[in-house]
């Protein structure tokens, strides 16, 4: 073999075509992840917040901390980090949206680019379009209900912890979708 044919069979073999391609990244949940320089966020314009450190009185985790970004146009990015430095939990909410909203074909795409970024599955603008309207309808019939009973996806990593990608209204505000362990 010559030079030029070892190079593209190199390059073959790491996952990187001849035209220019790239491996994905890997997923965000599960792993220690500076999120401000992720291709979602680069994309997207993340500019990190005050960050909070959980308390014994914190809903959900007592111990770890919450990072959340800005990303424009009204929407927040929020990652629970435990104290280890990996990422259990991260939520991408648009304050502009609330209970009986919808989100535009932009606002779709962002949602099924951010979860397909932390889970490292594939997800659709449909399948976030079709989430968040069977968490509305569910809504209508019990306020207190945040989105639909099926989630979105829900897998569990090869050393066996449960994670669960769901969309709705998270407390009494924002739309939107989120991913991770644990979820109900």
């Amino acid at each position: 073999m010559n030079w030029m044919q070892l190079m593209a069979l190199a390059l073959t073999c790491s996952g990187v075509g001849m035209a220019g391609g790239r491996q994905p990244e890997a997923a965000w949940l599960g792993r220690a992840v500076d999120v401000q320089n992720t291709e979602f966020c680069r994309a997207n314009g993340c500019r990190l917040l005050p960050a909070r450190q959980n308390q014994t009185n914190t809903v959900g985790w007592h111990d770890g901390q919450q990072l959340r970004y800005g990303v424009g146009q009204g929407w927040t990015l929020e990652v629970e980090v435990r104290p280890e430095g990996w990422i259990s939990n991260a939520f991408l909410l648009n304050s502009s949206a609330h209970r009986g909203t919808r989100l535009d074909t932009k606002e779709l795409n962002r949602a099924a680019h951010f979860l397909s970024a932390v889970t490292g599955r594939q997800f659709s603008a449909g399948a976030v379009r079709s989430c968040i309207s069977a968490g509305l309808a569910a809504q209508n019939l019990d306020p207190d209900i945040y989105g639909p009973l099926q989630q979105l996806s829900q897998w569990k990593t090869p050393a066996g912890l449960p994670y669960k990608a769901r969309c709705g209204v998270a407390g009494a505000g924002p739309l939107g979708v989120w991913a991770g362990w644990m979820q109900a």
